[in-house]
């Protein structure tokens, strides 16, 4: 393909929410479409994850906030972010450059260029619903907790960071009218109706479907070996099988796509483990996600389960479940809702939420290249800013214009 010529064919690698989501909107932009997943869509970091699409705590990780004091406080092993020290050599230039981010006026640039790229967020997801794509879909808010009143205002100033002003405070007694099977730990409430939740499982098989529906394709079990580049442009992606050759090329594989993707060390990826616990037929009937500002613990309710999830593990990229953050997790939650977790059966999980130094995504053309784009870095917003990030990338390539300001997440920031 020429320089400037519009691609008729693009792979993407990676079969999770904001890989496939990338693909449907090129596909409805008239592309020939493949996606490429290593496992089965849908199983990496948005198979467990909490499912919030929440613009309203859309804020980069990299917070004033967090400076040597609190690094140092993550070594502890209840530490809600937790960083294994065998792990700390290695991870040193990626926490250093990320501290250097942690400031006020970082921080607000970031909120803005968040809040400008969620503009579409809840039109978006209306629109795949009326496309008819088919997933566990709730509008009903999201509920902010604390049993101390000064973590509310703190989670009250961090909303309105973002621009959110309509939030709902509730006292004590308001707060169980609205969810009575809470227990009385808890000082008060904020609600924010805006908010939403999705089961991101649900949301990969119906984009999935929706997309080979529409003619494009899914090759599940291709993990791409490499890309094979040629003068700047990415001319095939090896794998089993043998090459699968586009005009254009999608990253799109997590906390990973550094592997995957040509040059792809300069997108400074670091991988900030999750843990979850989905409880099947749970006890505790709640009407909308919770999250427990206290301990930063989140619990999610869905058709037929309750998540329970939390903590930020910086250990490298790798899968390990490490059962003691499993169990800081339950040590937390039952301390202040005790039947959280009783129910038929639990399944524990872990995923990597991919991490950039500034907290910020990297949406765009790869640096270096003239047909690779890359999508990646989205932290713990994965679901909210999904479909927002595949729209943009979509006009990008078919377009030239993405719609919306990537200049903030542009993938060659972080290149020394």
């Amino acid at each position: 393909m020429r320089s400037g010529d519009t691609p008729s064919t693009v792979a993407v690698v990676g079969g999770g929410a904001i890989g496939l989501l990338t693909a449907y909107y090129l596909r409805r932009a008239g592309l020939d479409v493949t996606v490429l997943e290593r496992d089965r869509v849908g199983r990496g970091c948005s198979w467990g994850n909490l499912g919030w699409v929440c613009p309203s705590i859309s804020t980069p990780l990299a917070a004033p906030g967090l400076g040597v004091a609190s690094l140092f406080g993550a070594l502890g092993s209840d530490s809600p972010l937790y960083i294994r020290p065998s792990s700390i050599p290695a991870l040193t230039p990626w926490l250093l450059r990320f501290r250097s981010h942690c400031n006020a006026d970082d921080y607000a640039a970031g909120c803005i260029a968040l809040a400008r790229l969620n503009d579409l967020t809840m039109d978006l997801y209306d629109g795949l619903l009326r496309e008819g794509v088919a997933f566990e879909h709730y509008a009903r808010g999201m509920t902010f907790v604390a049993s101390d009143s000064r973590a509310l205002e703190d989670e009250r100033r961090m909303i309105e960071d973002v621009g959110v002003s309509e939030v709902a405070s509730w006292s004590a007694e308001q707060l169980l009218e609205r969810e009575p099977a809470l227990p009385p730990a808890f000082a008060g409430a904020l609600h924010v109706a805006s908010d939403r939740h999705v089961r991101g499982d649900s949301l990969c098989a119906g984009v999935a479907e929706a997309l080979v529906g529409a003619g494009g394709r899914l090759e599940e079990g291709f993990e791409v070996s490499r890309a094979r580049l040629e003068s700047g442009t990415v001319v095939a992606l090896e794998g089993p099988g043998g090459p699968v050759e586009a005009d254009s090329f999608v990253f799109a594989a997590g906390a990973e796509t550094g592997r995957v993707a040509p040059g792809g060390a300069v997108l400074g990826l670091q991988a900030g483990k999750g843990y979850s616990i989905t409880v099947h037929r749970p006890r505790l009937r709640l009407t909308c996600p919770l999250y427990i500002c206290d301990v930063r613990i989140g619990l999610t309710p869905y058709r037929d389960v309750l998540r329970v999830g939390g903590t930020m593990e910086l250990s490298g990229i790798n899968r390990r479940l490490d059962p003691r953050r499993v169990q800081s997790i339950r040590r937390q939650v039952l301390g202040l809702v005790p039947d959280a977790l009783e129910g038929e059966r639990e399944v524990e999980w872990v995923g990597m939420r991919p991490l950039t130094p500034d907290g910020l995504p990297s949406i765009g053309r790869l640096p270096g290249t003239t047909n690779a784009y890359v999508a990646a870095g989205h932290q713990m917003l994965g679901i909210t800013l999904a479909p927002a990030t595949g729209h943009a990338l979509a006009r990008l390539i078919a377009e030239g214009a993405p719609g919306v300001p990537l200049e903030p997440f542009e993938p060659g920031r972080f290149a020394d």
